[in-house]
């Protein structure tokens, strides 16, 4: 694995950084926060989860979204967008302290996905970004959008994780890990269907069973394993099991965390054939969203031998570092 950043740093007591989101749990937020000589700041009050109660449940959240900053006073902010609103409370907070902030914003905050929340409120999006002193994006193209806005597009995508693989005994059989979450651009039921022609391959498929539509665990065949929603242990353990890692995407501009997490992992990765995923994981392997073609992409995967695992992470490891200096500069840390 990768060298992992040093501890937080703290000046005078203060965090260099405080990534916030309103997520129970944000590995991306640990990381990059972590990277950055910072901590992750999780909004996310418990038992106002009925739909009556979200406006009660967002006001709370930016009750102590405000009282998380005055307690830690950072020296700068990230806020992960969406929702919008964590953004505009870190806004009044930074004009207020005269403190660069910066807006993570995934391509959801951009209206796709079927985030209708986010399109309507795309205004927002629009006013918080002239006033962050960057704003995060997965691709070339939100930050041209971010540009004609009047704001500060950069590039910035995944820190190396803050876990280690754990040793685990070797099978005999090829294990390969799907990662998600069941969300609506994941076409996972085309993984199961290139499993039923992986009869010698094993699959475990991540993601909370509650999400997972039952039709789809009906029509897995006896190499498929739902392995549930995992604390990061069991997360990790998964990828060090693993032979290879699948992760796919409806969505031409996402550039998901966990292609990421198999590079770093030094795992074969197969991902959905989109011009954004090849610029960026030159080492993969490619296929459209479809059963067959995501069952030959496994089989390519599973030849990659150690020297194009290293070379991957190589490339990957120094896009990191000249992205995460654009960071640090636009949160003025030097």
């Amino acid at each position: 694995m990768p060298h992992t950043p040093s501890p937080a740093r703290r000046r005078g007591g203060r965090p260099d950084v405080v990534h916030v989101t309103w997520q129970r749990h944000g590995g991306r937020a640990e990381e990059i926060s972590h990277a950055l000589g910072g901590r992750a700041l999780h909004v996310h009050p418990g038992g106002m989860t009925r739909r009556h109660l979200v406006p009660l449940r967002y006001l709370v959240s930016l009750g102590l979204t405000v009282g998380g900053l005055v307690r830690l006073r950072p020296r700068s902010v990230i806020v992960t967008n969406p929702p919008v609103f964590p953004g505009v409370a870190v806004a009044a907070y930074c004009a207020v302290t005269r403190r660069p902030f910066v807006l993570d914003s995934h391509p959801g905050s951009f209206g796709v996905k079927r985030n209708a929340v986010a399109r309507r409120l795309l205004g927002v999006t629009r006013w918080l970004a002239r006033r962050a002193a960057g704003v995060m994006v997965t691709v070339d193209v939100y930050a041209e959008r971010v540009r004609s806005w009047g704001g500060h597009g950069l590039v910035v995508h995944e820190a190396p994780p803050l876990w280690r693989l754990p040793a685990v005994e070797p099978v005999d059989r090829p294990r390969v890990l799907c990662v998600g979450v069941f969300s609506v651009d994941e076409p996972i039921e085309e993984v199961v269907r290139a499993a039923a022609l992986l009869p010698d391959v094993d699959i475990a498929i991540t993601g909370d069973l509650a999400k997972c539509p039952p039709a789809l665990r009906d029509a897995a065949g006896p190499n498929v394993e739902f392995v549930g929603f995992l604390g990061p242990d069991a997360y990790a353990r998964e990828f060090a099991r693993a032979d290879a890692v699948i992760t796919l995407t409806t969505e031409p501009t996402s550039i998901m965390r966990s292609a990421y997490e198999a590079v770093y992992a030094r795992r074969p990765l197969v991902t959905s054939d989109w011009p954004a995923l090849r610029a960026v994981f030159a080492y993969g392997h490619f296929a459209a969203n479809e059963g067959p073609a995501l069952a030959a992409a496994v089989r390519e995967a599973l030849g990659d031998g150690p020297e194009v695992l290293e070379a991957a992470l190589t490339e990957q490891q120094q896009r990191w570092d000249a992205q995460l200096a654009d960071l640090r500069t636009a949160l003025r840390l030097g």
